[in-house]
């Protein structure tokens, strides 16, 4: 999650990119202010801490909720014409904001996303994101093509919705009940280690 974090001479920002989100990483790192080391992102999970202490549990749920929602109906908008080949893969990156009644708009969608990072938590999630990204493609062939998540990533469609075991964290249910926390309930360093550690065994126990 990226915001805006500097107040010095804001409106001097804004006259010099007068038509982009003052959000960018690009923008705010020429602000007099920009602290390189804390930077100007968030993980999800912070992201939604914060909310659930301002503005309570219910109405964060109801705001990663309608961020589910946006990821499935943009990529069903394109299912047509998006690229299916299974030689292929492709990472994207939704650029989401968030208004002052906590309801979620997507501004775009980007194929192959900058992943340069702007700081040590930044660094931090985009190597998480590689990682868990090469485990699903699996090139050493060790997962059984049954998982439903791989690290921070989750299934949350497969020919239809894939159910959610996350369903007791909100107060109504998500729109298609899909198997996606946003990263915000998995400890998803720990959950690859235990992931592979079962493959491993499995694959080491006669069948």
């Amino acid at each position: 999650m990226e915001f805006h974090c500097c107040t010095n001479d804001d409106r001097s920002l804004a006259d010099s990119f007068p038509d982009v989100h003052l959000t960018n990483v690009a923008v705010q790192k020429t602000a007099p202010d920009y602290d390189p080391d804390k930077g100007c992102k968030w993980g999800l999970q912070q992201l939604r801490t914060y909310f659930v202490a301002r503005h309570g549990k219910k109405a964060a749920n109801e705001l990663y909720r309608g961020i589910d929602d946006i990821i499935i109906r943009s990529l069903q908008s394109v299912q047509k014409v998006i690229i299916n080949d299974k030689h292929c893969f492709e990472l994207y990156g939704f650029d989401i904001m968030i208004d002052d009644d906590l309801k979620p708009w997507i501004i775009e969608v980007n194929a192959s996303p900058s992943l340069t990072a702007s700081s040590p938590l930044d660094y931090q999630l985009k190597m998480g994101v590689l990682t868990d990204m090469l485990d699903i493609i699996d090139m050493e062939g060790r997962l059984t093509g049954c998982e439903i998540r791989v690290g921070g990533f989750d299934l949350i469609w497969n020919d239809g919705p894939v159910q959610s075991d996350q369903a007791h964290y909100y107060d109504t249910p998500p729109p298609y009940s899909t198997n996606s926390s946003l990263g915000c309930y998995d400890d998803r360093a720990e959950h690859r280690k235990q992931l592979l550690r079962s493959l491993a065994l499995a694959k080491a126990t006669p069948s």
